[in-house]
């Protein structure tokens, strides 16, 4: 009877283990177009954020709602479709489409470009800007998080 128990434990064990890690990866897949949705965190808080990750491989960011996030102000000229963001020591410049930002100035190469999305919203990539305003961004696949800090934040 005891080994019985054991065995039925055993199997349910190892079928919780199986399908419960399948329903958790499913449930980090990436959606109908191939483009998955990480959970952003800065300085440890927990954002809002609409975050893309499509096929490039490059974690996409409405600008508004980044640049809000990280508590800085940035313009957008609708006529060249350019947002320029700045703080006291840093200025990017990046334009929809083109895969060349400028960071105080020098160009810089892109491997995903800033894009106009079909709701209107511009995209950007959420690690070039952290980084070129000196935060440190670190990506875990497996639980699909983004965790960027600043040490002077």
């Amino acid at each position: 009877m005891k080994r019985r128990s054991f065995l039925s434990l055993a199997v349910l064990t190892v079928y919780i283990l199986v399908f419960g890690a399948q329903a958790v990866f499913a449930s980090a897949g990436p959606d109908s177009r191939g483009v998955y949705r990480p959970t952003i965190y800065i300085n440890g808080d927990k954002q809002t954020l609409t975050a893309a990750i499509p096929p490039s491989g490059s974690t996409l960011v409405p600008f508004r709602a980044f640049f809000s996030a990280l508590k800085m102000d940035a313009q957008f000229d609708n006529q060249t479709k350019t947002v320029t963001a700045k703080n006291n020591d840093t200025t990017v410049t990046l334009t929809a489409g083109k895969k060349i930002a400028t960071l105080n100035g020098k160009e810089v190469q892109l491997l995903q470009g800033p894009e106009l999305v079909d709701d209107g919203l511009m995209y950007v990539n959420l690690r070039f800007i952290a980084e070129a305003f000196g935060g440190k961004v670190q990506f875990d696949k497996t639980n699909l998080t983004i965790q960027i800090d600043f040490q002077n934040k």
